[in-house]
């Protein structure tokens, strides 16, 4: 299944790059970790490991796949050495420009030209990304949602160097690996997914400042009604079936006014207000009940898996 990708390298071991070293891991891929610093190095592989054995904790592996896709995992001291005779690069550094030139720099020089070298970017333009490189054309994001060990979604995003014959590669192999791509044809800051939640958080923190609502019924509302939908469907489908049989174009016609009024009074800010910081701090803080992000994000790869089990497997 993924006979031309059989190795890795993986630069930066925080969240991001550790998770998606334990999902390459557990799909059959040797994986080179490497992270500029030694500590945060080895934090990452550990890290990575507890990704793994928390996948087969949930029964989506077995013990032998754990054992294996454990053994997959090497520690890489020199970023040289991460982006030699690999398949691919998957880079999650800072996001700003500057790092992620660095890397693709070194990623060019020092990779065999077949490699596909990506970045995890969640809204850096790839098409500037690669102007550091000699061959742009195996250059692109594929942004992932996170936790990228638990979540279908791929965003991948051609910059305008990219090869077509690039992009509709890894996008089969993405696809053969159990992940859900989706593909870009224009680059926009943000890409899809995160426009999307940026657009709905807006509202929320809006909500909050009003007074309609607390940070935590505002949270009960997503996720106990549009959220479980959302699982299933995305807006377009959504609002497609709340038309009965006229669809999408019965909706717009007799609901659409309905929106339009309150699109009217939804917030248009551009700048969190000054003190939508703690206000939303305060009411976090009384929504988690004491737990840590530790604990909570536990609960939520725990019930990730579950709904996994179901929607995906």
């Amino acid at each position: 299944m993924f006979s031309d990708f059989k190795s890795v390298g993986i630069i930066g071991t925080g969240v991001i790059g550790s998770s998606w070293a334990a999902f390459y891991s557990i799909i059959g891929l040797d994986v080179k970790l490497y992270d500029l610093d030694g500590h945060l190095r080895r934090k990452g592989i550990n890290r990575a490991i507890n990704f793994i054995k928390g996948t087969k904790a949930g029964g989506l592996i077995t013990d032998e796949e754990q054992e294996k896709a454990i053994s997959r995992l090497n520690e890489s001291v020199t970023l040289e050495e991460t982006v030699k005779d690999v398949a691919i690069v998957q880079e999650s550094v800072a996001e700003n420009y500057p790092a992620k030139h660095s890397v693709f720099k070194i990623a060019d020089a020092g990779s065999r030209p077949e490699t596909i070298i990506m970045s995890s970017s969640s809204g850096l333009l790839m098409t500037e990304i690669q102007k550091v490189t000699q061959l742009p054309g195996r250059c692109l994001i594929a942004h992932p949602f996170n936790p990228p060990h638990l979540i279908p979604l791929v965003e991948l995003v051609p910059g305008e160097q990219t090869d077509e014959k690039t992009l509709l590669h890894i996008k089969a192999f993405f696809e053969a690996a159990g992940k859900t791509p989706v593909v870009l044809r224009k680059e926009v800051p943000g890409h899809i997914a995160n426009r999307l939640s940026a657009a709905l958080w807006r509202e929320a923190v809006d909500i909050v400042l009003k007074g309609v609502a607390d940070v935590a019924d505002v949270d009960k509302a997503l996720r106990a009604g549009p959220g479980l939908r959302w699982a299933l469907m995305g807006p377009h489908l959504t609002y497609h079936l709340g038309g009965g049989e006229g669809g999408i174009k019965h909706f717009m016609d007799h609901l659409g006014p309905a929106f339009e009024t309150w699109l009217g009074d939804m917030a248009v800010w551009t700048r969190f207000p000054p003190e939508s910081r703690n206000i939303l701090y305060e009411g976090v803080k009384k929504e988690v009940e004491g737990k840590n992000e530790a604990e909570l994000a536990k609960w939520r790869d725990e019930k990730l898996t579950e709904l996994l089990k179901i929607l995906y497997r």
